[in-house]
């Protein structure tokens, strides 16, 4: 009964503790419907992997995403304001780090300096284009200028986005 306790009760407060921090994935979801600004075209995360040589469509322009607030390549202090931070589909678990694979990571350059918030769900408005980074390297492959970053509420996945 000991061995029980001292395996099974660590087993079951680190489920509890990766239940209570879990946050949507946000990388399979589509648009459900248009952007209210005419000016700027809502994507989802698929959309980034229609952005190669054959179908430019959205790389120039200006998009509106909703992501996870990730340290920059520099470690972030929570509260900090911050110039450049990475945007990623999911936010990781606190046992388990978000993946940084570099066709899901955008480069997130802000007009001005936000506050940052580790993991934090937010909109971010920019100009979508390729980054210097490598499929290789631990780089983003994507960055978004001239952007600005809102915070975002869970209700705003279902009420812009489809699985």
């Amino acid at each position: 009964m000991t061995i029980l306790g001292a395996i099974g009760l660590p087993m079951l407060l680190a489920y509890l503790l990766v239940a209570a921090d879990l946050r949507p994935d946000l990388s399979e979801l589509k648009p459900a419907q248009p952007s209210p600004d005419e000016s700027t075209v809502l994507i989802g995360w698929p959309e980034l992997d229609k952005t190669d040589r054959h179908s430019m469509a959205v790389l120039g322009r200006r998009v509106r995403m909703l992501g996870y607030m990730m340290d920059g390549y520099k470690p972030s202090r929570e509260g900090d304001p911050v110039d450049i931070f990475i945007l990623l589909p999911e936010a990781g678990q606190l046992l388990h780090p978000a993946h940084r694979i570099p066709n899901q990571m955008i480069e997130i350059w802000l007009t001005r300096p936000a506050s940052f918030q580790y993991r934090e769900l937010v909109w971010v408005s920019g100009v979508l284009d390729r980054s210097p980074g490598r499929p290789e390297s631990d780089k983003a492959m994507y960055a978004l200028t001239n952007a600005i970053v809102d915070r975002a509420a869970e209700r705003d996945i279902k009420r812009w986005f489809t699985p």
